[in-house]
């Protein structure tokens, strides 16, 4: 037999490898909060406010985890009761009154009460008892048909499109309510008898209000929206200590490997999971949530689970009058899912060996009685992988939804965080911020001061943009100096080009180098362990080149930018090791040095022949022969063009850029024959 908390601490140490640390579930929040804070200013502008949620702004980096964002007319106001019109003027708001009369718990029709200046909402109102309500099947129509779009995929309330790498993101258009439902009151007294969460989590989760969205009980019910309370369940599990939270993971990783494994139609959804765990928070006064009591509160979760299926009967946490198994969770379908559940309990905590997440550690705690474990951050992880982590997320994370050109607007918000106490990593992130806004900005000035004008004495007024771009590199990673040196090659100045990549080939080469999460750990532990976060980010972090498809940045690659936002992907990520050859080719080929135009040839083409998913990913192999192609091409190999071209076809088409790569076949082989 195996003490139940020595298997706790197995599965605790596992779930901090899959999940992370307390430390990389906090960088990670501190990431999305500052990117939808410095990101808030677009949408304002826009007449609209945005909220991101779901399990990656919970701190989750699993496979499965969604991305969610909310959208709401920032001058629509939804009010619970007629007293609150005193609160808003009319009409430079329009107000909404919430009516739930006769309607299942958690639902409401919405009684447009003044004129609204939004399109969607008017031709989306329908006559109810000769007053205006606003139909939410109308509603969810009229925002497809204003999007346009094809590739977007209608989901429940909301529209599910990609981002840049091609994952997929919800997006719901809703609207907001500052005040707190009638219907919820009653939540607000059963925290302060139950201690869960503390008075401050409540006041500031009732203060903040909740959402509409446009979703009915039933899919018949067209005029019903249904109460969302997405920011106050963020705000939930971010109060949570790292033991429940770790529990919530736990159960999501059961749910999708072990529960709804063979289920091409889960009856069961995350968003069950993570009502059960507010339910046994709140309720089960006995448990300790430490990591030596982790698979003891997973199993009164399950327990809970269980008896919630057995007798049909989910209670939504605010509203505990609102069954959400009351559709889903019944006859036949329920019964299944009983004797599943109930098998599973039956196993016993081995039923956790069916989770091929869970296994290796569980069964490394089974067979090796002798293993130490220990739950210390310290011990799980050490400070170089969480700096690596941390320089992963930074760059995975931040797709960036809003205007970097706005350069005043940008500023302006990075003012508004730095009133705040920043942590380490905050401070890092608003760095790393500056440097895009720095960057976009210049290349933004650039295209429209001098969008097609190539005369030498126009370049040569830009200092300002060049001036950005070098503040751009003091604020910046190591490879930061390679969008100076794209912007010295397009405007002729070659010699200038090419001491900036000199001096970018010198950094990128030391040893201590962080790119694609490989890092030599002795020489960056030598290096830069000491140093600040701020100044590590500086000397050691190398991210991919990213080419946007709005800007010109180096004319040989304009033909993939159109292609590629041709094919909605609209980004060329670029390893920065095939950016810097291909600049040194091309200054060069400029300047008629054709032995070290060839030897730089010779350099990229065995750094794409040898390179094992180091400095140049699997992923970006596409664009990478494509540039090896163009090199060729441009310095007269006809020959090896074609096969770089070839072999870029047979890539990842993560750029889509084949049209353009078949574009580049014909005319080297034109070019080829003309020669």
């Amino acid at each position: 037999m195996y003490h139940i908390s020595r298997l706790s601490e197995a599965v605790y140490v596992g779930l901090c490898h899959k999940i992370g640390t307390p430390t990389e579930v906090r960088f990670r929040r501190e990431v999305m909060e500052t990117e939808e804070v410095v990101g808030k200013r677009r949408s304002i502008m826009m007449g609209l406010q945005q909220m991101t949620s779901g399990s990656r702004r919970e701190g989750f980096n699993l496979s499965s985890s969604d991305h969610d964002i909310m959208y709401w007319y920032s001058n629509h106001k939804v009010i619970c009761d007629l007293s609150h019109i005193t609160f808003y003027r009319v009409p430079q708001n329009t107000l909404i009154l919430m009516d739930c009369d006769d309607l299942p718990p958690g639902f409401t029709r919405l009684n447009l009460m003044s004129p609204s200046n939004r399109g969607v909402i008017r031709s989306s109102c329908i006559m109810i008892n000769n007053e205006n309500y606003i139909s939410s099947t109308l509603f969810r129509y009229n925002i497809l048909q204003s999007l346009q779009d094809s590739s977007i995929t209608p989901h429940g309330p909301s529209v599910t499109t990609s981002d840049v790498l091609g994952a997929d993101v919800d997006r719901v258009i809703c609207l907001q309510s500052h005040h707190w439902p009638t219907h919820a009151l009653p939540w607000k007294l059963r925290c302060r008898h139950r201690g869960w969460p503390s008075e401050i989590i409540v006041s500031d989760i009732s203060s903040g209000g909740f959402h509409v969205v446009p979703i009915g009980s039933t899919p018949e019910n067209g005029e019903e929206w249904r109460i969302s309370f997405s920011q106050a369940e963020q705000k939930l599990v971010y109060s949570m200590n790292h033991s429940q939270f770790l529990c919530y993971g736990l159960f999501k990783v059961f749910l999708k490997e072990v529960i709804n494994f063979q289920e091409n139609e889960p009856i069961l959804c995350s968003y069950f999971i993570k009502t059960i765990v507010f339910w046994v928070i709140q309720t089960n006064n006995s448990l300790i949530w430490t990591p030596d009591s982790l698979l003891n509160c997973f199993w009164e979760c399950l327990k809970l689970l269980i008896f919630c299926v057995h007798i049909g009967n989910c209670p939504n946490f605010f509203i505990p009058q609102n069954n959400m198994f009351r559709l889903k969770v019944t006859g036949c379908v329920q019964t299944s899912l009983f004797h599943q559940l109930y098998e599973l309990y039956c196993k016993g905590i081995p039923c956790l060996l069916l989770s091929p997440t869970l296994r290796p550690y569980l069964n490394k705690a089974i067979l090796n009685r002798t293993l130490r474990i220990s739950t210390d951050e310290g011990s799980i992880i050490s400070i170089i992988e969480l700096d690596v982590s941390f320089f992963r997320e930074l760059y995975t994370t931040m797709d960036w939804p809003f205007c970097f050109e706005d350069f005043a607007v940008c500023l302006k918000q990075i003012e508004r965080v730095l009133k705040d106490r920043l942590t380490p990593y905050q401070a890092t992130i608003l760095q790393w911020i500056t440097s895009k806004v720095l960057r976009r900005t210049s290349f933004f000035m650039q295209s429209i001061i001098y969008p097609n004008n190539k005369c030498n004495k126009v370049y040569y007024k830009t200092n300002k943009v060049s001036g950005l771009l070098k503040l751009s590199c003091s604020f910046g990673c190591v490879s930061d100096s390679l969008y100076l040196a794209m912007y010295f090659y397009r405007t002729y100045r070659y010699e200038h080009s090419l001491n900036c990549l000199q001096r970018a080939q010198d950094r990128i080469s030391l040893p201590y180098i962080v790119y694609n999460q490989h890092v030599n750990v002795d020489m960056y532990r030598f290096y830069v362990q000491g140093a600040c976060l701020s100044r590590k980010f500086r000397r050691a972090k190398v991210d991919t080149i990213t080419l946007e498809g709005k800007y010109t940045f180096i004319d040989e690659l304009v033909l993939e930018q159109k292609v590629s936002n041709k094919n909605r992907f609209g980004v060329l990520f670029i390893p920065p090791l095939v950016m810097l050859h291909m600049l040194f080719i091309l200054n060069h080929h400029r300047l008629r040095d054709t032995v070290r135009s060839q030897q730089s040839l010779q350099i990229l083409q065995t750094l794409l022949l040898q390179d094992n998913n180091v400095y140049v990913p699997n992923f970006l192999r596409d664009i990478s022969w494509q540039i090896l192609g163009i090199c060729q091409q441009i310095c007269g190999d006809y020959v090896g063009s074609q096969a770089s071209f070839q072999i870029s076809l047979q890539q990842e088409p993560l750029h889509k850029i084949q049209e353009a790569t078949l574009l580049r076949m014909n005319t080297s082989q034109y070019e080829a024959m003309q020669f």
